[in-house]
Parts: structure tokens; C-alpha cells; sequence
């Protein structure tokens, strides 16, 4: 995921995993042998004001550059757009804002927290929702941007990323969004739940299903682009 010469920007949402993902980039950076740089932006939506003081400051704590990225993308979904289902719209808006950010201030990667729990409930999304099947892969490279999008806690389960955060004091903000809690993803992490209750070690095997290409191998099929892609 990390090579000499990147240099990352982390997409800080204010939930446990960014602010995670933050602090464990520092700590890998100060032993790793695999040299790189790497900063850190919250996107602002326009929706509720927020105080960010305290992830300001935990970033400087850290280390680590940081800054709030002032956007309209609130006004887009829930005024212009009007959408019934602003979710889709308002995180494509998200990615483009992030992505943009991201090249103009010389990054050629993105990092972004998504946890196990991310995975399977996007997959299921995408299942039941899209008719399609498709969920977050490990590592994306993204051509029309020249930006490859990296999510290295992708395999953490997501009651050990909360079990760290609340150890580490991270500086957690709540959801600054009004339909928080009430969504189709909000669904589909109900559905896990259940289906985890009924089948042991059910994240576990959707994981390695997922990643193993004996049975569908849908990461696979992404890597082996990205390996073409260096080897040109």
C-alpha cells in the first residue's frame, strides 16, 4: 500500500477510524523503512457548525498537518439537489472533494479508514440495493485523477478500532448529519449483525472469501490491474 516516495493525505471524517488511521500512520512512518509523508483533511459540508479544535489539536500532537476543507456539498445534496436518497450523491461529492484536495496539494495516494464491518455492509449495499456485486477494495487506483486510494484498516474489526480509540482518547466528533443513523447502510449493518449472530466467524469468512481468488476473488481481479498498471 506504501511506497518510498508517497506522500498520503488521510481523509479525517471525525469517527474513530480516521482519527485511528491518523495516529497509526504517524507511528508506522517514525519505524518503517518505506519512507513517505503524509497529511490529513476534514471536508467541511456546510451542513452544522462543528468544533474542530481538539482534532487540531491532536493532530499537532501527532505530528501531523491538518486542515478543514471548506465545501458546499450539504447545500448540493439536501437544497439543490433535494435528493430522496442523498447518501450516493453526497459521498461521490465527498470522494471528488477529497481526491481534488488530495492532487492539488501533491499527493499521489489517499488513505481512508474503512473497517471490516465498512466492507461487508458496502457489499451487501451494493447487492441488494444496485443488483451488483461490488464493496471497497484494499487498494484502488483511480487513472483520471492519477491518484491510487489506499484503506489499510480494512481487515480491523470494527469493536477493536472502538476499543482503541476510546484507550486512546481519540477526540471523536459526533455525525454532523441530520438522516445519521436512519440509512440504507444503517440497514445493511443491521442485516450483518444478524446474519453474524447465526453463522460463527461469519466477518472472518466473508473476508476471506472475498480476498481468495478459489472462490470469487474479486480483490484479486482489482490487483492484478494495479500490478499492470506499475508494471507499464
Amino acid at each position: 500500500m506504501i511506497e518510498n516516495g508517497d506522500k498520503i493525505c488521510v481523509g479525517v471524517s471525525g469517527g474513530k477510524d480516521s482519527l485511528l488511521l491518523m495516529e497509526a500512520l504517524k507511528l508506522y512512518q517514525r519505524f518503517s523503512y518505506t519512507k513517505f509523508d503524509v497529511i490529513a483533511v476534514m471536508l467541511d459540508l456546510g451542513l452544522k457548525e462543528q468544533d474542530t479544535s481538539k482534532i487540531s489539536e491532536f493532530a499537532e500532537r501527532i505530528g501531523m498537518e491538518f486542515q478543514v476543507e471548506k465545501t458546499d456539498i450539504g447545500k448540493v445534496v439536501f437544497e439543490y439537489r433535494e435528493e430522496r436518497s442523498p447518501c450516493a450523491l453526497c459521498a461521490k461529492l465527498r470522494r471528488g472533494a477529497l481526491n481534488t484536495y488530495a492532487v492539488e496539494h501533491g499527493c499521489n495516494k489517499v488513505a481512508l479508514g474503512h473497517n471490516r464491518e465498512d466492507v461487508i455492509e458496502t457489499f451487501f449495499m451494493s447487492m441488494l440495493y444496485e443488483g451488483r456485486i461490488n464493496t471497497f477494495a484494499p487498494v484502488t487506483y483511480l487513472s483520471r485523477r492519477d491518484v491510487t486510494v489506499i484503506r489499510p484498516l480494512i481487515f480491523l474489526p470494527e469493536k477493536h478500532a472502538l476499543s482503541v480509540a476510546r484507550a486512546r482518547e481519540l477526540p471523536i466528533l459526533p455525525p454532523n448529519c441530520d438522516i445519521a443513523g436512519h440509512t440504507k447502510r444503517e440497514e445493511a449493518k443491521q442485516l450483518v449483525q444478524h446474519i453474524a449472530g447465526l453463522v460463527p466467524d461469519f466477518e472472518e469468512k466473508f473476508m476471506h472469501a472475498l480476498s481468495t481468488t478459489e472462490t470469487y476473488g474479486l480483490w484479486d481481479n482489482m490487483r492484478l490491474k494495479g500490478d499492470e498498471r506499475h508494471k507499464r
